[in-house]
């Protein structure tokens, strides 16, 4: 099957400064869309064991500061704008669905790389982390006249944070960014093809 979301986040975090070692705090909110695919096998009482995987890197928010020189003679500390795009890439979640009353009650567990695309006036740039998130919601599903299969979903997952290092060519210390956890609201449709 195939599934779109809509995913609202809500982030905060810390950059710890190379050269001074200020903290600056930042938080942020936002909503991304989200494609993937899925595969999934229903045993005789309904319940669904299933592999979810999102097959390209998918942009989640991006950000920019500009910064003015405080000290002219450090040249650690250089103005200009510094910019970052955020994906969440190789993500695929193995999850679970309980029958209930009015549906299914769904809990998974993912692994995926946080990837960022930076650019910045001092030079420094940021390697990729490997994370893992776990997720619980509710969901229905039904058949269409067609034989295909839909569902509905209203999903919390919540991504482990991450440290992200910074090191320029030239410089031993460096800026350290603390990504806290992220948490996210989804609500997803999917539809599928049963064999």
């Amino acid at each position: 099957g195939i599934t779109l979301s809509g995913v609202s986040w809500d982030a905060s975090g810390k950059e710890t400064v190379k050269s001074s070692g200020t903290e600056n705090t930042k938080s942020d909110s936002g909503v991304a869309p989200l494609a993937s695919i899925f595969i999934e096998r229903e045993a005789d009482n309904g319940a669904v064991i299933g592999l979810d995987i999102v097959p390209h890197g998918q942009k989640i928010g991006d950000g920019s500061n500009a910064r003015t020189d405080t000290d002219t003679d450090d040249a650690s500390d250089t103005a200009g704008t510094n910019k970052v795009d955020v994906k969440f890439d190789k993500m695929f979640t193995i999850y679970a669905e309980l029958p209930v009353a009015l549906g299914y009650i769904k809990v998974g567990a993912s692994q995926l790389t946080i990837v960022t695309d930076e650019s910045s006036a001092t030079g420094s740039t940021y390697g990729d982390e490997d994370t893992n998130a776990f997720l619980i919601g509710f969901g229905k599903k039904g058949e269409m006249a067609n034989g295909m299969v839909w569902k509905s979903e209203l999903l919390f997952q919540q991504v482990q944070g991450v440290t992200f290092d910074g090191s320029t060519d030239s410089d031993s210390v460096k800026n350290v960014i603390t990504l806290d956890d992220v948490d996210t609201v989804q609500l997803r449709l999917s539809v599928a093809k049963s064999f």
